[in-house]
């Protein structure tokens, strides 16, 4: 890697970003006519102890974003795809028969796959950073053309990247990326009105996780869980539920005055090491929300370079894991009783973000209860994702397969020939007898179901993650259907195929 300082590689990629971010995202904007270049970088910026966790399941990862392959059906649009290791001929030809042999020879034909040939759990912007063969190749390649990098997220090795190949990034900074932690997040959130669970931000210590606590209790001494979260993590894997009671020593939130340390060590026990020693970076606690009826929605939209914000989708998010806190599937859109109350609130974040300078796609995660059927939702704003995410592939797969876009006013995607679009989509479809199960095998057994995509009907199962079958047994797909019902039996018959 270079040794650029972080002051001069800021400030190279905020003057690359000023100078020819607009030109190349109004060159790839649907239509257009002028000839551009985009990259996909599925290089993920992330703490190394998450990449201790993924491990090999980093290039499968990857992989999932093989979609952007085809926005080479745009008659203006060539595509470059980067990842760490050749993209399996399996999962290419997954997204590639998703058209028709005509089409699929054009999109082909505008394609570039660019390997680093490089296995190892660290971002792929590092490894072709290591490159400098990939980065001249890709440089000529462009030829001066309008480009836009597509980055997961955006980090320092990003960001080089970014500068080496003099491309601008559909992403925010890292001069701005603090917008989006945690705890700034919940400060944001009440900035553009929208309401936040009560909790305390800047939490560095079980110590001060205990002090949070106690201070919650003194205005809602109801609550009978919180949830700390690292400042900077993602998919929930920074999350952990921890009772009360684990400081006031009874169960009704009552407070029989525990002794702070005693408190403080006992919260340290239920943490990882690794945690409390991440914690010291920053995070937050808030009250759980508990009612009879609790759902994790989000949304989804995107900030133009001049600031403008268009929301493009909104989930109901599945999550699970320990804690129930892990993002592991969503089902699109969110539902219509608060799918528009959601998309106002993205939007009115949206643009608070951009008068910070924020760009490129971001989401907002949610909370939504009720106490009893019939009664209206509350909903609360939970953090900001100032980057792309699980839900990413999914959205880009249905976006460039029906064409069309989400109407936020209704809270429904119309695709091109007019028709309501939805789906239910997991990259968690997980069995440990799976291991090593050829992904020929997987895409045989959904065709003599009937489950393939139909490129006709715009419907049928798009699968992806096949390549982390070899992994630990886990895939994903993605079942598109013209409702929310449709997209449920297909996923049922999905697993069923499989099983």
């Amino acid at each position: 890697m270079s040794v650029t300082s972080p002051t001069a590689r800021r400030a190279g990629f905020d003057l690359l970003q000023h100078d020819e971010l607009s030109a190349a995202w109004t060159a790839d904007l649907p239509g257009s006519r002028t000839p551009h270049v985009v990259v996909g970088l599925p290089s993920f910026a992330l703490d190394r102890a998450v990449y201790d966790h993924y491990g090999d399941r980093v290039p499968p990862l990857e992989n999932r974003y093989l979609y952007v392959l085809l926005r080479a059906r745009e008659p203006a649009t060539e595509v470059v795809f980067l990842s760490s290791l050749p993209a399996p001929a399996d999962s290419l030809e997954s997204y590639l028969s998703l058209v028709g042999a005509e089409e699929r020879s054009r999109v082909l034909a505008k394609s570039r796959l660019v390997s680093a040939d490089d296995p190892s759990w660290r971002p792929l912007a590092e490894k072709l950073l290591e490159r400098g063969d990939i980065v001249d190749e890709l440089r000529r390649y462009v030829g001066g053309r309008p480009a836009i990098l597509e980055p997961w997220n955006i980090g320092p090795a990003e960001e080089e990247l970014s500068v080496a190949l003099g491309i601008p990034a559909n992403a925010t900074g890292t001069s701005r990326c603090h917008l989006a932690t945690k705890s700034n997040g919940r400060r944001l959130l009440r900035t553009a009105g929208v309401a936040v669970p009560e909790g305390s931000e800047d939490v560095t210590s079980p110590a001060e996780v205990v002090a949070a606590i106690r201070r919650l209790l003194r205005l809602r001494p109801e609550v009978k869980e919180v949830v700390v979260k690292l400042d900077d993590s993602v998919a929930g894997d920074g999350n952990v539920t921890v009772p009360v009671s684990t400081v006031t020593g009874l169960d009704d939130g009552r407070d029989d005055g525990l002794d702070d340390e005693m408190a403080a060590k006992t919260i340290g026990s239920l943490l990882p090491p690794w945690y409390v020693e991440t914690l010291r970076r920053g995070g937050v606690v808030e009250e759980l929300i508990a009612e009879v009826e609790v759902r994790s929605p989000s949304a989804q939209a995107a900030i133009a370079p001049d600031g403008g914000v268009t929301v493009i989708g909104t989930h109901e998010q599945r999550l699970g894991g320990m804690n129930g806190q892990v993002f592991e599937g969503a089902s699109f859109p969110a539902l219509p009783e608060y799918a528009v109350e959601l998309g106002r609130n993205a939007y009115d974040v949206g643009m608070e973000l951009g008068r910070h300078g924020a760009v490129g796609r971001f989401s907002v995660d949610f909370v939504v209860s009720r106490h009893s059927p019939g009664d209206t939702w509350k909903v609360y704003g939970l953090e900001i994702n100032l980057r792309k995410g699980g839900t990413t592939h999914t959205l880009g797969l249905m976006r460039l397969l029906r064409g069309g876009s989400y109407d936020a006013g209704r809270g429904q995607f119309v695709d091109a020939e007019g028709r309501v679009a939805c789906y239910a989509a997991t990259d968690n479809l997980l069995r440990p007898s799976w291991v090593g199960r050829p992904p020929r095998d997987v895409r045989q057994r959904l065709a003599d179901a009937g489950l393939t995509y139909d490129h006709s009907t715009g419907t049928g199962v798009v699968v992806h993650l096949l390549d982390c079958l070899r992994v630990d047994g886990r895939m994903g797909y993605t079942a598109l259907a013209d409702s929310p019902e449709d997209a449920a039996e297909l996923e049922g018959r999905v697993v069923a195929a499989l099983s």
